[in-house]
């Protein structure tokens, strides 16, 4: 596994990098260094149909905000002669959230974080659904982890806060069940 230095979108690097980017890893390693608060979080159905990443990075009078969601791998439709990739590629766009916007998203995950499982030593399957939150906050790294199976997903009020700044135009795929996949 290689540490993930900030290019997930590539479909060279991101196999590579995933599980590190997943994990927090460049997180964790700059909030040891007093860096700045930052939330990732990983919203994964089965990963052919769609992942979605969202990163909210603490700036002088708000928070940068990145969307990165990628539909059915593949899609023809998003083939360019100039980006031969992008079929396979996760789109991104970006917002400066202002001061108030950034704490309606963090007390929205705060509610939710106080009821998740512990995540130490746990391992999601392949095709569950789930969401991962990295975190830098206040000096403390932690991870949540909310899985299809342990949490109700469709219940997480910090999702449909995240959903609300982001603007790719690229349909979220709701939770729902997985019988025997």
């Amino acid at each position: 596994m290689h540490l993930y230095t900030g290019s997930v979108s590539n479909l060279f690097e991101r196999p590579l990098t995933w599980f590190s980017y997943v994990a927090g890893d460049d997180i964790r390693k700059a909030c040891l260094g007093g860096g700045r608060e930052y939330f990732r979080v990983v919203y994964k159905t089965i990963y052919e149909k769609q992942i979605r990443t969202y990163e909210m990075q603490g700036v002088d009078g708000g928070a940068r905000y990145t969307a990165r969601p990628r539909n059915e791998s593949g899609q023809m439709l998003r083939f360019q002669f100039s980006n031969l990739l992008g079929p396979w590629e996760l789109s991104s766009a970006n917002v400066t959230l202002t001061d108030s916007q950034p704490v309606v998203i963090v007390d929205a995950f705060s509610r939710n974080a106080a009821a998740a499982p512990d995540p130490a030593g746990r391992q999601v399957a392949g095709n569950e659904f789930y969401c991962i939150v990295s975190a830098c906050n206040a000096g403390q790294f932690r991870v949540w982890l909310f899985e299809q199976d342990k949490t109700d997903l469709s219940a997480l009020t910090f999702v449909p806060e995240l959903r609300r700044f982001d603007n790719t135009g690229i349909a979220f795929r709701e939770v729902k069940p997985l019988g025997g996949v």
